[in-house]
């Protein structure tokens, strides 16, 4: 065997642990999930995760109500904009009947003199 060999064969060789090694580690880990549940402990709790969720519900109704209203705004827009060209074409429609109207009763009036 080459060198490389034999430090990585002693390297990992079997060992016992020290005594109270397995406790030392169970009490550690049994320390790290306390200070994990203390840290989950506020989302943990029923009226956070109702009140979370009441958030993100309002947040997305009103989204939904903004975007609502430009729709409407728009179609209003759009409306308002269509009766403005119907009233612009009566308005040359009339004038067209009124000057006609005006050219008959004046043939009129100079026939019956």
């Amino acid at each position: 065997m080459n060198r490389l060999e034999e430090e990585l064969k002693s390297a990992l060789r079997r060992e016992e642990p020290p005594e109270g090694f397995s406790d030392r580690v169970l009490a550690r880990v049994a320390g790290h999930e306390r200070q994990r549940q203390r840290s989950r402990r506020w989302f943990a709790m029923p009226v956070l995760r109702w009140a979370a969720a009441a958030v993100i519900i309002i947040a997305a109704g009103g989204g939904f109500e903004y975007h609502k209203q430009v729709q409407e705004r728009r179609e209003g827009e759009r409306a308002k904009q269509q009766v403005m060209l119907a009233l612009r074409i009566t308005s040359e429609k009339l004038q067209q009947v009124q000057w006609k109207v005006r050219q008959l009763n004046r043939d009129r009036e100079a026939r019956e003199q």
